[in-house]
């Protein structure tokens, strides 16, 4: 059970959910398997006509008023209850919460009498710990109802010492669900308090949660969640490719590459403002793949400052089939996410292209890239990254140190689950 269905989404939690089906759909003899998801509106019908048989998509659920949403509470599930009398899952398997993976839908599977597993893919009611936070500091995670809300505030462009008045009261004498500006601002911690008591409602209902790093195991302790029934398994790769075909810097260029979406919290522009403030006449060159750009400002920003230089190319989105053959006629992957990452998929595809990468020494980036030689962690700051390129550009012989570690497969992800199936059974 999921937000989203791929290939319609292509994020990395929909590419685990599908390379872990692929696999339990291999293994018949152990699994029948059903990828259940809501439909985001009735004009999805056409796009989901050709589905697999193994993915069922159901009618939109019905949302509720603001309160609730922000609970994660709808006024209906359709069609889920009916898909649980159906096919009778021993285990059901979720892989979001948000506006279409909901509380209804943790309500039902134990009213069903199912086990639950929880996958945390994105901590959906705190700051992640992240960098995008109103402080710049990278939290433990903790759910503290005033801290949060004024980050949540601040983010969304509300002046410093506003975002903190408005965290401080609880929107007295206003009703959380009145549309009017004032008070939408005014209720922000009550929207807060209840996407927390949400989150921690699944946390407690959940069998077993299944983190992909160990940041998220802790900040899970943090919020007082029971360790003995999270779990870290770590995600996996694609097929390692042969030899890489590029040697490093063979031309005498730099070639580095970033892929994925362009948002802040990926941060694309540390890579960008850090190639500006290097002398254009030096060979280094970025090649972006990805959606997203002229969506917002923040894109917008970007293709402007890009715009004039032609060390910077913007190739749009690459399909996944040709992901690793193009990695590998690079010299760098850039992977500079601001947030706390929880494989992360882009530094697995790397290893398996072939590719030295440098990332964020944060989150399961920091976890991955660690003690790897000839990889690099900086923190998301331009001037580490400028001074990277430009010694990389003084000594290439700094990328030849690198030799791509074993990659884990979905197979070995299947066997760890099977693990905790095992362990479900055993309790029920």
């Amino acid at each position: 059970m999921s937000d989203n269905l791929y290939p319609f989404i292509t994020g990395g939690t929909e590419i685990f959910i599908q390379q872990l089906i692929n696999v339990q759909i291999s293994l018949s003899e152990k699994y029948e398997v059903i990828w259940a998801c809501h439909k985001f509106n009735n004009s999805e019908e056409i796009k989901i006509s050709n589905l697999e048989n193994y993915k069922k998509s159901l009618e939109p659920v019905l949302q509720e008023n603001r309160l609730n949403t922000f609970s994660f509470i709808v006024k209906e599930i359709p069609g889920f209850n009916d898909l649980l009398n159906k096919f009778k899952p021993d285990i059901v398997h979720v892989h979001s919460f948000g506006s279409r993976t909901t509380i209804n839908h943790i309500e039902a599977i134990k009213n069903f009498g199912a086990k639950l597993i929880f996958t945390l893919h994105t901590p959906p009611c705190s700051c992640m710990g992240n960098l995008l936070n109103a402080s710049h500091d990278i939290c433990k995670g903790e759910l503290i109802d005033t801290r949060c809300t004024f980050f949540r505030l601040k983010r969304k462009g509300i002046p410093y010492f506003l975002a903190k008045l408005i965290a401080y009261q609880n929107g007295w004498p206003f009703s959380a669900n009145n549309k009017n500006l004032l008070s939408r601002l005014l209720t922000s911690r009550k929207l807060t308090s209840n996407m927390h008591l949400s989150w921690i409602n699944l946390m407690n209902q959940a069998d077993n949660i299944h983190v992909l790093s160990n940041w998220g195991k802790d900040m899970l302790i943090n919020q007082k969640i029971s360790c003995n029934k999270i779990n870290l398994i770590r995600t996996a790769g694609p097929q390692k490719l042969s030899n890489k075909k590029r040697l490093p810097m063979e031309d005498n260029f730099l070639r580095l590459v970033f892929w994925g979406r362009c948002k802040p919290e990926k941060g694309i522009h540390i890579v960008i403002d850090a190639l500006l403030n290097i002398n254009k006449d030096l060979p280094i060159k970025l090649d972006i793949y990805g959606p997203y750009w002229g969506d917002d400002d923040y894109s917008k920003k970007l293709m402007k400052k890009i715009k004039s230089d032609s060390r910077i190319t913007n190739l749009g989105n690459l399909p996944q089939k040709d992901l690793l053959t193009k990695l590998q006629y690079y010299d760098l992957a850039v992977v500079p996410s601001i947030w706390m990452e929880t494989g992360p998929l882009t530094v697995i595809e790397s290893f398996a292209a072939g590719l030295p990468v440098v990332g964020t020494n944060i989150g399961g980036i920091k976890e991955l890239l660690s003690d790897q030689d000839g990889c690099f962690l900086l923190p998301p700051e331009r001037l580490a990254w400028k001074n990277l390129f430009l010694s990389i550009l003084n000594k290439k012989i700094i990328l030849s140190k690198f030799k791509p570690p074993k990659i884990r497969t979905f197979f070995d992800v299947e066997s760890d689950f099977e693990k905790l199936i095992l362990k479900n059974y055993s309790n029920k």
